[in-house]
């Protein structure tokens, strides 16, 4: 997205939103919002029970392997960043670590424990996690043909099959900072990643705003990596053509929301993308001029990639997809469409033909119908006037949210989650962090959501209580007579988490009775986990914290459904997101993609005036 995340950041309390200077251009930016460790994606229906046959597990957990929180020395092949560049533009970090954050956590009366999560570096293959730096310039094909080589050999393309990769900008001069630092100035809620467009070949790319970064790269101060996106059993190519299709006509003239910081993502279902796509092709007013209807630049790509990934560019294929009458006719208007945006008949040479994604996951024409406008606005209507929960609406029905898409898109729940997961995970940070970390993000999941304190406290108490019974099987002492003085003094700890002074225990002081109480509340369940510690008496302190963690996942899922299908108060609310950082968390296991559906870094483009 045009600008830094800054702009549309999740800040903690006591805190006040700013727009942090950058030298990029003061543009727009994607929504964002953090949420809470380990809210799993569920396929949810507006608030109605999950619907069966959703491709995309309920992980709740990521991998151990994530390349984000992979230990050891992180390696770089390529060009090299010259030693004035990391200095001036990317904030004084050290060569080794470019790419990485540096989570610092308070101490107890001193310096406390750091640890490095590698979130804009990846897999690398053979074990190995970095980066892999890839000289380009602006506006010159020849300045790119290291790039496009090296995508070609990645992706196993031939020598004139076309390129279409994904590119997701990085901050990496946001490099060390305490966790309500990573959540409030250093664009962390989005992993540092602040705009997503399209690299297309020679030095050019697509955005929306359509002129955004002159079509060109732009990355000078500002990498960008680059991601290959494939299909399974769809030759690279094929697939590659397919998107470049859709993406030219989808580019010419996108709207970029005025609101970006609330935007609402409506395409979260393959229906109304397919309807999106149709309506497009048709130039229906609404898309150009309700604001709702605009596209920040990862939504714009992401219906892009959905559309790339389920419509094969053909008559036949638009036929079976959209009816015979109304596919032939849209067929003729796409390539009206493409000759308008491209300057050139879309040619036969240029059509796809393969397997779509919706047939992959057994998908029926008649399941993937594209609504009406007017079918739409009825559905949305009846999930919040209640028609649709009681039964009494009988109208159109879309797929689950997700299915036969690339990826899931993000509720509200899930990017505090996302954010949590990789910055202060229990494992790492305790249950006390993680628990006052989750609750420094209830005024911001409060306004996008639109529920109230108890509303909230509903959802996060239960998760949090289980979080606090899990810190208690991690680190309570197991000999009895100590446990008092355990629980009193980790009591202390949550109610300072919470936001209470360690002065208000000392003489004289004041505690805040409803801080105390919440903390007290909060420690509830440890019983639940103390009545286990004769499980882990013997452990050492890392296999008894990992058994903790699996223990108290085991414990929240429930919760974490919950707390993830909890509908906003209104459809002026933002319900669902699809964020510049959102392939960045599939290629790290934070959200599912789908099974038949592969993201791969192969490289991070950096300008060529700035490597040795």
């Amino acid at each position: 997205m045009p600008g830094p995340i800054s702009n549309n950041r999740v800040t903690t309390p006591q805190t006040t939103s700013t727009t942090t200077t950058t030298p990029r251009p003061a543009t727009p930016v994607a929504p964002t919002t953090p949420t809470t460790p380990g809210w799993a994606p569920a396929a949810t229906t507006g608030g109605r029970a999950p619907r069966t046959g959703d491709a995309m597990s309920n992980r709740i957990q990521i991998p151990q392997s994530a390349p984000m929180h992979r230990k050891g020395t992180a390696t770089f092949e390529g060009a090299k960043l010259k030693p004035e560049v990391l200095q001036n533009s990317f904030g004084g970090i050290k060569a080794e670590d470019f790419g990485s954050t540096r989570v610092k956590l308070p101490g107890m009366g001193g310096p406390g424990k750091e640890f490095t999560v590698r979130d804009m570096q990846y897999d690398l293959g053979g074990g190995k996690v970095g980066m892999r730096l890839v000289p380009v310039k602006d506006n010159d094909p020849a300045g790119n043909k290291a790039m496009d080589d090296l995508i070609r050999k990645e992706s196993k393309l031939g020598a004139n099959e076309p390129i279409f990769s994904l590119i997701a900008y990085i901050k990496p001069d946001k490099h060390a900072g305490s966790i309500k630092e990573l959540g409030d100035t250093m664009l962390k809620t989005e992993m540092g990643n602040t705009h997503t467009g399209a690299y297309v070949g020679g030095g050019k790319t697509t955005n929306s705003p359509e002129t955004y970064h002159g079509k060109t790269w732009e990355v000078k101060g500002y990498p960008a990596n680059v991601q290959v996106i494939s299909l399974a059993g769809v030759p690279q190519g094929e697939l590659n053509k397919n998107m470049l299709a859709a993406d030219s006509v989808m580019n010419a003239g996108v709207k970029f929301p005025p609101d970006y910081k609330n935007d609402p993502y409506k395409t979260v279902d393959l229906n109304t993308t397919l309807m999106f796509y149709r309506d497009w092709i048709k130039g229906e007013s609404y898309l150009k001029d309700d604001p709702k209807w605009h596209t920040y630049c990862a939504e714009h790509k992401t219906i892009v990639v959905n559309v790339g990934l389920n419509v094969p560019h053909n008559e036949n294929a638009f036929k079976e997809i959209f009816g015979a009458d109304e596919g032939s006719k849209l067929w003729g208007q796409f390539k009206e469409k493409f000759e308008a945006a491209n300057g050139r008949p879309f040619t036969a040479a240029e059509e796809t033909h393969f397997e779509p994604l919706w047939k992959k996951e057994g998908l029926k024409p008649e399941q993937i119908r594209a609504p009406s406008k007017a079918e739409y606005d009825a559905h949305q209507a009846a999930r919040f006037d209640g028609t649709l929960k009681s039964g009494a609406y009988q109208g159109y029905e879309p797929l689950p949210v997700g299915r036969a898409l690339a990826w899931k898109p993000e509720s509200t729940a899930d990017l505090v989650k996302n954010f949590m997961e990789t910055y202060a995970p229990f494992k790492e940070v305790g249950g006390v962090i993680s628990s006052a970390a989750i609750l420094s993000f209830k005024p911001v999941v409060q306004q996008r959501m639109g529920i109230s304190d108890d509303e909230f406290m509903k959802l996060a108490k239960p998760l949090l209580q289980e979080m606090m019974a899990a810190e208690a099987l991690a680190r309570a002492p197991t000999d009895p007579a100590k446990l008092p003085e355990w629980s009193q003094k980790t009591t202390g700890a949550l109610y300072v988490g919470l936001g209470g002074k360690p002065e208000d225990f000392a003489p004289g002081g004041t505690v805040n009775p409803a801080l105390m109480g919440l903390a007290k509340e909060l420690m509830g369940k440890v019983p639940n986990a103390l009545a286990q510690l004769p499980k882990v008496a013997t452990m050492e302190a890392g296999k008894r914290n990992d058994y903790a963690n699996g223990w108290m996942r085991r414990n929240i899922q429930d919760e974490l459904a919950a707390a993830r299908g909890a509908m906003v108060s209104d459809p002026g609310k933002t319900e669902y997101y699809s964020p510049p950082a959102v392939t960045n968390r599939v290629v790290n296991g934070i959200v599912d993609s789908n099974r038949h559906v592969k993201i791969r870094v192969v490289a991070t483009a950096v300008d060529a005036s700035e490597v040795q």
